[in-house]
């Protein structure tokens, strides 16, 4: 499809949106049955719920759906869809994007982006939540972004044209727009919600670490600059193998990733929940919905 005049809109207003000074505001746990964490240890007093409706409509719901728009300066971009069975367009559903990992090869990425979107599709499912499964465009599978380029550009320039296709086609609760990467897509999430801080409600990483794209101890950027300076402490899952080489490797360092987010103002277990398991580098169905549990309660407000 062609990228009309309102997809050019709402993408204009979610670059806008990581200007402005947003909030994070804490859910009822009535609506994350499991996974009310959070609002149960009593992080954030009660407040207001906010409620961003797209109004998106006419796109095809329920199932799995592979969808392509033309975006300007870049051209046609494809990514992958997951519309659960009970949406039926009367209300807004909140939204997950999920990066794949490095796929090896360009020819790989499709199905890299297709698997993430079936491990994704069952939780979604009882969670309540739309799946968007975006397709890296590297010569090696992996994501294309300049860190040194204005904000956005790449790949994430296209993500957040996806997103705003995703709105247009679907009614998507705007306050309670998640992203989640895995290896490379956790390398590209920290730096795309670390960037803009507005745009989303909370994100998740596994086996991704904030060294080198988003910044690093001696800079530039430094770490210490990056995460104390952000205006808003984004809501942040973090998921590590305890063999990962990413784990205690010099040039990635996840293991001083909680330690720096909480030096920036996290909050351990209120804002920012780092689950170190046994294992390589690697995800698990059973953890992505941990990991849901952890974003689900979480919604950003103006």
């Amino acid at each position: 499809m062609l990228f009309s005049g309102r997809l050019l809109a709402l993408l204009a207003s979610l670059v806008v949106a990581g200007a402005d000074a947003a909030t994070t505001v804490v859910l009822p746990g009535s609506m994350c049955p499991g996974g009310d964490r959070v609002f149960a240890d009593g992080f954030d007093a009660p407040s207001a719920i906010p409620h961003d409706p797209s109004n998106g409509s006419g796109g095809a719901a329920p199932g799995d759906y592979l969808r392509s728009i033309s975006v300007p300066g870049i051209g046609t971009r494809s990514y992958y869809v997951h519309v659960p069975v009970a949406y039926d367009g009367s209300s807004a559903w909140p939204l997950l994007v999920a990066l794949h990992g490095s796929a090896g090869s360009a020819a790989a990425a499709p199905s890299y982006a297709a698997q993430i979107r079936a491990d994704w599709s069952g939780i979604a499912d009882a969670g309540g939540f739309i799946v968007l499964a975006p397709i890296a465009t590297g010569s090696q599978g992996g994501w294309v972004v300049d860190p040194e380029q204005p904000f956005p550009n790449g790949d994430v320039a296209a993500i957040l044209a996806e997103v705003a296709d995703v709105e247009s086609a679907y009614d998507i609760e705007r306050s309670r727009v998640h992203l989640w990467g895995f290896s490379a897509g956790g390398h590209l999430a920290h730096w795309l919600a670390l960037r803009e801080t507005g745009l989303l409600a909370a994100y998740a990483v596994s086996a991704g670490a904030l060294q080198p794209l988003t910044c690093t101890d001696a800079g530039p950027p430094t770490c210490a600059s990056v995460l104390g300076g952000t205006p808003r402490k984004i809501p942040l899952d973090i998921h590590i193998g305890n063999s990962d080489p990413l784990y205690t490797y010099a040039i990635y360092d996840v293991i001083h990733d909680r330690q720096r987010f909480q030096a920036g103002g996290w909050v351990r277990n209120r804002n920012l929940y780092v689950v170190v398991f046994s294992g390589g580098h690697i995800y698990t169905v059973p953890q992505l919905d941990e990991i849901w549990d952890h974003l689900c309660p979480f919604a950003l407000g103006p």
